[in-house]
């Protein structure tokens, strides 16, 4: 069960400060009240909870708590639950002010100078704990008094400041402090000490050896009220250490109407204080933060005068101004002075007047004797940043171009020589100088610089923002180049570490003789020979023609107003061979090259590279064969792979080629694709997109080939063509406008129209006069007319496939237009029939 204790001091404080409330409540609520508060006290007693715990008592901040062992430095703030409540709640009045504003009130007080030191969370006036004790500092009920006794005698205790003003000395008795400052307690109750600490006193010329240590310990909780213009007035309860500025940190601050200059503290009716928050936001210093008393009131009365400043000012603000305040020391002292682009010639400021606003041009050499008046708008330009005073620019062919100071090079050659001269390649005939003219015109000075140098033509005097280029002689020429094109290794080499690069080792990917030729063009140096150009161009290939090198120069007709000196030649041929080893030796070509000259290295008429082609299917040795001569053909390539095998199917074989269009061919063919089928209205054409590169199937009689070597159908082979041979076929395949497309068993003599009905027959949309067959070595055979009636269709082979096209749109409406017609027809002329027997009849 819980042991009661005596209530303290501190609750019986309490309870008489709250007499007021008490005596609304009846008797039994104010009996829980002091169990609850004599529970509280003796709630260290409790087993398991450790001696030296406290509660949170500081306001709004984390408390330090006091174990209450000698010398100890850690101090709280006394208080108890209801002043906590209290300040909490004013807590959420001051969150609730702050967040309840519109955006224009917001953005005004951001604009205040000084709003911000309240409004910044990580700035704190809030230090009791680790403060030390001042001197001034006036004791009171509630306060704790820590007495240290050292040396021939050693005590310690911790005593609490009664309600009456007293503190109790063991051995000593009662010892009256309050209303004593820190100091004058000290000496008192060193007195009373003395009484029965003998040693506190030197006595018969020997020293003291005993001394009394006084100091605060925990202090008291004052109430302060604050009102006026703040973010949220009202009292809030604070220790007894606590001075102006922690209070208006806790109220949030003057608001947008507050000042910030004359803040008074008010205390027992009395002005005790006037306090101007300028002075710690320009200088740092606290001195006009005075200590607080239990009841003082902190009154922020609306502002009197304002300006607001902005521009080329370090810290652009609104300002609150005291009369006798000018301008400049506003500037300096507040808004932190100009920044270094500001033009300080004149400043803009905008005034109210009685009945208008007007605007003041301000020199800047009176701002001391300008006293700014509430609501001026003051603003700061910048100087002009695309304009200088004293600069001239150089550019061109010099060493150091770039501005530079008239006042110092005030002459062309003095400006030259800071410059560290020319360059080895400028054009000193004609340096141009631009200058601005009074109307702001521009004109155009050309100078001979070596007349300058002469002596022939007095040196240049230079102008604000005059403009010198000086001209590269190598920029003025025409860009002189040579091109060497043919059998040079300029684009073999890249193509060659692009094949690597990729990996490919295939047979497709070995270049081809009808590769574009190397073309480069190379910087025109003089005295360069075609044997140096060929080394810039990476070297001769092996197919290289050296005995056969041509150059074409361009013909130089010089015009002289002579009309039959104008020949049709246009060009100059040198045919020459030189040294294919490209070295320096007598037999060296000795050929200088001029600007744009073009040099062509030719290939070897009997040079070829490796061609290859391969041979698929059913032969005895398939794979890859390299020709052996220009002239090989079909035959010679099927017996060196050791001719057919008994599965082989020759008359199905087919020979792929590779074809290469250039970018003409392309669009050309498209083009008769398209209009073929825009043509064509008997059946509907796809037309596919024309590829660059693309496989062709050619059709071949290989049967008549080995039956005959000299037959014409014995083709001559290309690098790269491919033989297909493959196994005799059992099926012949149907596709297109038919019923069923499929796939069925070749049955010798078996007609087209058979292999039609095996897939289900024609449909409706059959143009069957288009129909087609494509044969197993890719030879097509088509449909052709008997008497242009009768339809006489293509023989059927093993592995042949059937192609039935569409009828196209626009036939298929003359058809049903005709079939309507014609049935018409048959019913008029039954009518008719009808209508003649009646009439016989009658």
């Amino acid at each position: 069960m819980l042991q009661l204790k005596k209530p303290s001091n501190l609750v019986l404080k309490t309870i008489k400060s709250r007499h007021s409330f008490m005596s609304a409540v009846n008797l039994r609520s104010i009996s829980l009240l002091m169990i609850a508060l004599w529970s509280l006290n003796s709630f260290a007693q409790i087993p398991g909870i450790p001696a030296n715990m406290s509660f949170p008592t500081s306001v709004g901040r984390p408390t330090t708590t006091s174990t209450g062992t000698k010398n100890s430095s850690s101090r709280k703030v006394t208080e108890i639950a209801a002043e906590k409540n209290e300040v909490d709640s004013l807590k959420r009045k001051k969150e609730l002010a702050l967040n309840e504003v519109d955006s224009n009130i917001v953005n005004l007080r951001k604009k205040i100078f000084g709003y911000s030191i309240f409004n910044n969370s990580k700035i704190t006036f809030d230090s009791y704990a680790r403060m030390a004790t001042p001197k001034n500092y006036v004791l009171g009920p509630d306060d704790e008094i820590i007495i240290d006794i050292n040396g021939y005698s050693e005590s310690h205790a911790t005593l609490p400041v009664s309600p009456d003003g007293n503190i109790k000395v063991d051995r000593v008795g009662n010892i009256f402090v309050s209303g004593l400052t820190i100091e004058e307690a000290k000496k008192r109750i060193v007195s009373r000490l003395s009484q029965i600490y003998v040693g506190l006193k030197a006595s018969g010329g020997a020293p003291a050896n005993t001394t009394a240590t006084i100091s605060l310990g925990n202090i008291r909780t004052i109430r302060v009220t604050v009102i006026g213009e703040v973010i949220a007035p009202g009292t809030y309860a604070v220790p007894s250490l606590a001075k102006v500025f922690n209070v208006l940190y806790q109220a949030g601050g003057p608001n947008e109407n507050g000042t910030f200059r004359e803040i008074k503290v008010i205390r027992g009716k009395k002005l005790v204080a006037r306090v101007d928050l300028y002075d710690l936001l320009t200088t740092g210093n606290l001195r006009q933060d005075i200590a607080l008393q239990d009841q003082d009131i902190i009154q922020v009365t609306p502002y009197k005068s304002r300006i607001e400043i902005v521009g080329k000012v370090k810290k652009p603000a609104i300002f609150e101004v005291l009369p006798g305040e000018n301008l400049e020391m506003i500037i300096n002292d507040y808004a932190g002075g100009f920044l270094p682009e500001a033009y300080k010639g004149v400043l803009k400021v905008t005034r109210f007047t009685d009945k208008e606003r007007k605007l003041i041009d301000l020199s800047g050499d009176i701002l001391a004797s300008f006293f700014p008046k509430s609501g001026d708008f003051i603003t700061i330009d910048q100087i002009l940043f695309n304009r200088y005073e004293n600069a001239i620019n150089l550019k061109g062919a010099i060493f150091r171009p770039g501005r530079y100071s008239l006042n110092d090079n005030p002459t062309l050659t003095k400006l030259i020589k800071r410059a560290d001269g020319f360059k080895e390649d400028a054009f000193l005939d004609r340096i141009t100088l631009v200058r601005l003219k009074d109307d702001l015109t521009k004109e155009n000075i050309a100078i001979n610089y070596r007349d300058i140098l002469s002596g022939v033509i007095p040196d240049v005097t230079l102008k604000r923002e005059d403009e010198i280029t000086v001209y590269s002689g190598i920029e003025m020429m025409e860009t002189y180049t040579v091109r060497i094109q043919g059998e040079i290794n300029l684009i073999a080499r890249e193509k060659l570490a692009e094949r690597f690069a990729s990996g490919s080792t295939s047979v497709g990917a070995l270049p081809s003789n009808t590769e574009t030729p190397s073309v480069g063009t190379f910087p025109y140096v003089k005295n360069m020979t075609v044997e140096d150009l060929i080394v810039k161009a990476g070297g001769l290939k092996e197919s290289a023609a050296t005995g056969r090198v041509e150059v074409i120069r361009r013909k130089k007709n010089i015009w002289k107003d002579d009309p039959s000196q104008i020949t049709p030649t246009i060009g100059e041929k040198f045919q020459f061979g030189i040294n294919p080893d490209l070295s320096i030796s007598p037999s060296a070509s000795k050929f200088i090259l001029e600007p744009f000259d073009e040099v062509f290295v030719r290939s070897s008429p009997n040079y070829e590279r490796q061609q290859f082609v391969s041979i698929e299917g059913q032969v005895i040795f398939p794979g890859v064969y390299a020709l052996e001569r220009k002239d090989e053909k079909l035959y010679d390539v099927v017996k060196r792979a050791g001719g057919l095998n008994a599965q082989a199917y020759p008359a199905g074989a087919t020979l792929i080629r590779k074809v290469r269009l250039t970018d003409q061919e392309v669009e050309r063919k498209s083009k008769q694709l398209q209009e073929l089928n825009d043509n064509n209205t008997d059946a509907t054409l796809r037309v596919e997109p024309v590829k660059q590169v693309y496989e062709e199937s050619i059709g071949i009689d290989l049967v008549d080939v080995l039956s005959d070597e000299s037959s014409k159908s014995n083709l001559l082979l290309q690098d790269g063509d491919i033989i297909r041979i493959p196994k005799e076929p059992q099926t012949v395949r149907m596709q297109g406008e038919i019923l069923y497309p499929t796939s069925t068993r070749f049955i010798g003599g078996a007609s087209f129209k058979h292999y039609i009905s095996e897939a289900g027959g024609f449909t409706s949309l059959s143009a069957r006069k288009r129909s087609y067959v494509i044969y197993a070595n890719g030879s097509v055979d088509r449909t052709r007319k008997l008497l242009g009636i009768i339809n006489i269709y293509p023989k059927v082979n093993p592995g042949a496939e059937i192609v039935v096209p569409r009828i196209n749109q626009k036939q298929l409406v003359t058809q049903q237009l005709l079939s309507t017609i014609s049935t018409i027809t048959a019913s008029l002329s039954g009518i008719t029939t009808i209508v003649l027997l009646i009439r016989t009849i009658q």
